[in-house]
């Protein structure tokens, strides 16, 4: 390695230092709003963090890394969820989110958000909350568009049910 290119080398890590620790808030909600949980979004921004840090250099389109942090955001989100889950059923303990009998009356919001799956929950942050269209969402979360769509009308109907509210 030559010192131009050892140069070159530390300036890419300072760059992505610096554009991770910028885009580190916007994650950590996208994160915490998909688990539903603050502890367990700092642990998947911080894998996030690693796997972005290591895959850096290999980013070939530098104008949409917003776009690539997010869809790996989402993406190992929806991870911690499936192993958090499954090592739940596997202790057969409970989730910790917020829950309450469906036919509860004056069900708020956040009990109702937090009964959705956590793809649902996704693509309901990424549409609303972000603005991305379902095509994009789908990009970020792995799957085809036509899935995304169906996850987003599932929750909406989960959240229309949980909340009573008639179309």
């Amino acid at each position: 390695m030559t010192l131009t290119s050892t140069a070159a080398a530390g300036t890419t890590r300072q760059e992505a230092d610096t554009a991770l620790r910028a885009s580190a808030p916007r994650l950590i909600k996208i994160a915490a709003v998909i688990v539903g949980s603050s502890a367990d979004a700092e642990d998947v921004v911080q894998e996030v963090m690693v796997a972005a840090w290591r895959a850096w250099d290999q980013l070939r389109d530098p104008q949409r890394r917003e776009a690539w942090l997010t869809r790996i955001c989402v993406r190992e989100s929806v991870r911690q969820g499936r192993r958090r889950r499954a090592r739940f059923l596997r202790e057969e303990s409970i989730d910790d989110r917020v829950s309450a009998p469906a036919d509860t009356p004056g069900m708020n919001w956040d009990a109702a958000f937090a009964r959705l799956s956590r793809q649902q929950r996704a693509v309901v942050v990424l549409h609303f909350s972000y603005g991305y269209t379902l095509d994009e969402c789908a990009h970020f979360m792995g799957c085809r568009p036509g899935s995304a769509r169906q996850h987003l009308a599932r929750a909406l109907r989960h959240l229309r049910e949980a909340l009573h509210v008639s179309e």
